[in-house]
Order: structure tokens, then sequence, then C-alpha cells
């Protein structure tokens, strides 16, 4: 029988648990199951919630570290979980009951390494609601080219993901150098396994939370260029095609922000390299990770001091 670790990351998001963990239990599905929470330094009750929440449920872990952003906190986790699969869970999005259960049947019915289905919100005031309909008939997408199907379409979230955990280690986890864990993950684990997706909502988040990262946009354009700029920097292997691909987003969207935000015009350094990149000379890789920089002008941009583990702190479950 499978086993999937459930590895939820927490940071300040007590009130939004008890929700998240009611969806961990209505999880459907002839499946062995582990939990491991791991709290990335929260500054409130948020441990507290997990204990209670999680009483008398079997197979929990809560871990701890100091702050060092969900990108880190999802690789500390992964090292201690024993399931053959890992299923990430943001600490605010809400699992679908059958979410586990249908991405593993048709992870394993397809031989794949890495499936995600689709994500959305619910309205705070009414809680999330969940539509089955029309599952059964929906198809599993196989990508023939993963690589070059997340490069070129950028996919992100982790909470509809579902992946094995060897592949999770041959890729190397999250990349260590950036604050947030989604935009590398797809990256890295379609450059070395096989991909598919469910079109279907398997997760919901709530409309209104002030402290998801998604609302800080120089955050995520930041790491969404980064994790470009940083594969094709550490695999100069990469296909012509392919780093086109990246540098031509890198450069498009450090153009725009020099443009809009920093007020260069279309003659800053991201700009004139774009302008050069369309008559052919596209700049090294190590030139993509330096013109990032643009983004880390805006002060709430965060970058990890360290790409060490930190040192993970048992917890008890109970209270």
């Amino acid at each position: 029988m499978s086993k999937i670790s459930f590895v939820i990351t927490v940071f300040n998001k007590a009130p939004f648990l008890p929700a998240v963990i009611k969806g961990l239990k209505q999880q459907t599905g002839p499946f062995e199951r582990e939990f491991i929470f791991i709290d990335d330094g929260s500054r409130d009750d948020s441990v507290a919630v997990i204990q209670r929440e999680t009483a008398g449920l079997e197979n929990v872990r809560i871990v701890a570290q100091e702050n060092h952003g969900p990108a880190i906190a999802t690789n500390n986790a992964v090292s201690v979980a024993t399931g053959d699969w890992i299923k990430l869970v943001d600490s605010d999005d809400v699992l679908a009951p059958f979410c586990s259960r249908v991405l593993l049947e048709r992870a394993v019915a397809n031989d794949l390494d890495f499936i995600f289905g689709s994500a959305a919100y619910y309205d705070m005031n009414v809680g999330p609601v969940f539509d089955e309909t029309g599952l059964d008939k929906q198809e599993t997408i196989i990508f023939n080219d993963p690589l070059l199907t997340v490069l070129d379409r950028g996919f992100a979230r982790v909470s509809h993901c579902l992946f094995r955990r060897d592949a999770f280690v041959r890729a190397g986890g999250c990349d260590p150098r950036i604050f947030s864990q989604d935009h590398s993950l797809f990256i890295r684990l379609s450059a070395i396994g096989k991909l598919g997706q469910v079109k279907h909502v398997v997760c919901l988040g709530p409309e209104d939370e002030p402290g998801r990262i998604m609302n800080n946009q120089a955050q995520v354009i930041h790491d969404a260029s980064i994790a470009l700029a940083l594969f094709a920097k550490d695999h100069p292997e990469l296909d012509a095609g392919k780093y086109r691909i990246i540098a031509r987003k890198v450069l498009s969207r450090v153009r725009k922000w020099e443009k809009k935000e920093l007020g260069k015009g279309n003659f800053g350094p991201g700009g004139c390299a774009y302008l050069l990149s369309r008559i052919g000379l596209v700049p090294s890789a190590d030139k993509l990770v330096s013109l990032c920089r643009a983004f880390e002008d805006d002060q709430t941009v965060r970058i990890p001091n360290k790409t060490t583990l930190p040192e993970l702190k048992e917890i008890a479950h109970e209270l």
C-alpha cells in the first residue's frame, strides 16, 4: 500500500489551520498516511492550534525551525518524511476530500513522478465547497516534454501537487536559494520526471488572506524569475530552445519592472538586454541572475541568508 506524507509548512496561520486540518482529516482513499507540520518560526499561536486540532489524529509529527521561508521549510520537512509520496499543503489551503485519492490513483495508473490538479479560492463567509461532478470523466493530461511545458506555462502553487519522494530527492528539492518553494519545485521536478495534470479543482485557498506570499508582487515576480535564471545557470547543457524561453521570460519581467516600478524607461540594464536579445544577442545565465536583482530594490523581497537546513526541534503532539 502506498504511503503519503502530508507536509504542511506553517508561518503565522493560526486562523486558517482548523479548516486546513479538517481537510486533512477528511482525505479519502486506501493509502497509509503521516502528517508532518513544520512551523517556520511563527509568532502567533499556530503551534498550539496544530496541537489542539490534531488531537486524536494518528501519525502526526510537529517540528519547528528558525524562520527561513517555505522553500527551506519544505526541504527540512521532506527530509524526515517516510512516505513514498509527498503531498504538500500550504497552511491556509483546504484540500478537497478526494484530492489525495484522485492524484495518487492517476499518478500510479500513469506511472507518473509528479501530478497536479487545479487550485482556486473560496469565499471566507461561506467556506470551502468542492464539486466532484465530472471528475471521473476528466482525463489525465500527460506532458510529452514536461520541462518545456513548465518553462513555457509557468505553473505554481503546491497544495494541488503530489509527487514521489525519491523524485524530489533526485531533483534536489526546492531551491534553497529562493524564498518561496513552488516555482523551483515545478521546474526541478519536471526536469527529471514524468508529469501529469488533472484539470479539476482539488484545493481551495481563502480569498482574503493578507499574509499570503502571492500578495507581495515583488516577491512573486522575483522568485519566479530567479528560479528560471538559477536553473539555467545550474544546467549549462540546457538546449537552446529551452534557454531562449527562460531568457525571454526573465528579460521581459525585468524590463517591465524597471520601467513601471523603477522609472528607468526602456533603457535600464534589463531593457537594454531585452532589446539586444531581440536581435539574437541573448545574455548568459549569470547575467540573467544578476538582472533579477532589479526586483530586490523592493525592500519586501526576502532572500534566504543560509541554504543549509536549520536544526529541527521536535514539539510534543499532545498539549
